[in-house]
């Protein structure tokens, strides 16, 4: 079984670069790698330096999930509403995730979320280290197939349900 590689990423002046194409457009959701701020801090040894590292690195600051799936929303150039029906999660409850009131959704209605958002492989899994939850694991079938769909580009939870029970596999329960 191969997988599908993600969306481009690439590295720039230590910024971290996840990159989708729409038409013309480059748009990117970067940030600072982990990596690259560890080397940079490795180096402050005092508090001046230390205080100017806090400062140049204040937007490097994790973000919330709400916070992170609006983002994705506006990116996407979608609605919220839009990716409700996708999703097949209630309005009610993809508003009360993206306003903050839900703190902890399950894996799968992120995952179902981030496949109505049209978000891309990376995205997701951003998204679901934002809420504590492992990644698409590249040796489990079911997020091989889920991560096969996002790469696709697949935004219907429902089909994306559907391929996976075809495969034998519990679907995403929303």
């Amino acid at each position: 079984m191969r997988l599908l590689t993600p969306k481009p990423v690439f590295y720039y002046d230590g910024f971290c670069y996840d990159c989708t194409i729409k038409g013309e457009e480059l748009t990117s959701m970067d940030r600072k790698t982990t990596r690259t701020l560890s080397r940079k801090l490795e180096n402050v040894r005092n508090c001046t330096e230390g205080d100017a590292f806090i400062e140049d690195n204040a937007e490097s600051q994790p973000m919330e999930l709400h916070e992170y799936l609006n983002r994705l929303i506006a990116e996407h150039k979608t609605t919220a509403a839009d990716a409700a029906r996708r999703s097949n999660i209630s309005k009610n409850y993809i508003y009360n995730i993206l306003n903050g009131e839900r703190k902890n959704p399950s894996r799968d209605k992120i995952l179902a979320l981030c496949v109505g958002i049209g978000a891309g492989f990376s995205q997701t899994n951003r998204a679901l280290e934002l809420a504590k939850y492992s990644p698409l694991y590249p040796k489990d079938e079911r997020d091989v197939r889920v991560a096969v769909a996002i790469n696709k580009g697949m935004t219907d939870v429902t089909r994306l349900n559907l391929q996976l029970e075809e495969y034998g596999l519990r679907p995403l329960d929303v």
